[in-house]
């Protein structure tokens, strides 16, 4: 799969115009009241998109409090997504380990009126009773779903296998003990301490003026505490002794998966990480499923976070011949460059894939805000294509020696068809 991310690299000399992807578009970034804006005005769609990103995601959370920002979105979203829907508004939550999002999606003649009940969820954030029971029990059942689903519990082991003493060994998400002890007094205390305009960031991508952006947000979000947040790239995840992390469970197939994280988004040694890592899921994928049948999923999944983490992954009932499989299409990525050509195909194909996702507005504005986070500047995401057209044979090589040793792994499934040392 063929995920999109980024540019590596640093802030550029800044220009009025942002990349013409949908039409006529001018981006500028400004504050309001110590909130941080980017609005790009776009003049081919009458859709408006919104996205708040509440930085922090992983780190804002302890041990007791997993899952607790999932709960409280889920539950402001609960009570509120019945108004934004008859405003004509469709809201966006995502929850993640860098950040969650908040927003909606609307026409811009319902704009200002679907504003004024998005804003409404964070200036009086007051769970109700019916939303957080109703949010709790959806939560829980995802818990339950994530220890006795083996696609899901795979994930899980190779998170805990990968990232033991890291934010992103945090479940977001929550646990089902973690979920349970939560309770509405815990979710006003959470909102009340982190809905600060210094852990946020605002994008609005659509055909609305600067004017009205600030009028609506200096009304609103304007007015909650400044607080005294400061956003940085997450800590590297260290560097330990490979090892296993395995649970036996009697299942008709077995499970394959491992981590290995790569290097910050400002490094240089990033858009050669991102390739090498998509090619040799294109090799997994062509190796073990497609030329001997032996899973019917093999790749190299990419987690496109704050520290990029690339993978191997695998169901099969032939586990350590598939295991033995990746291992030779890591060896090869490590012992000889990949032919050019095979590079500039790979290239054109991720790059088709960013333009279609960034034919919409939302497309847009989540690039922005991921460009501004992980780089430091919204400028990097118009320079998607120059930064991915400069990767050489050499950067995917040096990447894949580099990196990919430090794979971290995990093993669902009959302990006893693994054969050999691992």
């Amino acid at each position: 799969m063929l995920l999109p991310a980024l540019i590596a690299g640093g802030p550029r000399t800044p220009a009025a115009a942002g990349s013409d992807v949908a039409g006529s578009t001018t981006t500028v970034a400004y504050e309001v009241a110590g909130l941080r804006v980017i609005r790009r005005q776009t003049l081919a769609s009458e859709v408006v998109a919104v996205r708040l990103y509440l930085l922090g995601g992983a780190r804002q959370l302890t041990p007791a409090t997993a899952g607790i920002e999932a709960l409280l979105l889920r539950v402001l979203d609960l009570d509120h997504q019945r108004e934004i829907a008859r405003l004509g508004g469709q809201p966006i939550r995502e929850i993640g380990f860098d950040w969650s999002v908040m927003g909606f999606l609307s026409l811009k003649q319902d704009f200002d009126s679907v504003w004024t009940a998005f804003g409404c969820q964070l200036m009086h954030p007051a769970p109700s009773i019916e939303g957080t029971a109703r949010a709790k029990a959806e939560l829980r059942g995802g818990a339950r779903r994530r220890v006795s689903h083996p696609d899901l519990r795979i994930g899980t082991i190779a998170q805990l296998a990968a990232f033991p003493d890291h934010p992103y060994g945090t479940d977001v998400w929550g646990t089902e003990q973690t979920l349970k002890r939560l309770t509405r007094p815990n979710l006003e205390r959470y909102a009340a301490e982190q809905f600060v305009t210094s852990r946020m960031l605002l994008v609005v991508v659509g055909a609305v003026s600067r004017a009205d952006v600030e009028s609506l947000v200096g009304a609103t979000l304007a007015q909650l505490p400044r607080g005294d947040y400061q956003w940085a790239l997450p800590p590297a995840v260290e560097r330990r002794p490979r090892a296993w992390l395995t649970e036996q469970r009697p299942l008709p197939t077995n499970y394959i998966l491992g981590y290995f994280p790569g290097p910050p988004p400002t490094h240089d040694d990033y858009f050669g990480f991102l390739v090498a890592t998509h090619l040799l899921s294109s090799g997994i994928a062509q190796a073990v499923r497609d030329q001997r049948s032996l899973s019917y999923a093999a790749y190299a999944p990419f987690l496109d976070r704050a520290i990029p983490v690339g993978g191997v992954y695998a169901s099969t009932q032939r586990p350590a011949l598939v295991y033995q499989i990746m291992k030779k299409e890591i060896g090869d990525l490590q012992a000889d460059e990949v032919h050019p050509l095979a590079l500039r195909r790979f290239v054109s194909q991720f790059r088709l894939d960013e333009i279609g996702r960034q034919m919409t507005n939302d497309g847009q504005a989540d690039a922005l805000g991921r460009a501004e986070l992980l780089f430091g500047d919204w400028r990097v995401a118009d320079d998607y294509f120059q930064r991915l057209e400069r990767v050489r044979p050499s950067d995917v090589r040096r990447a894949a020696i580099k990196y990919m040793p430090n794979i971290e792994l995990a093993y669902l499934g009959d302990t006893t068809k693994m054969e050999g040392k691992w």
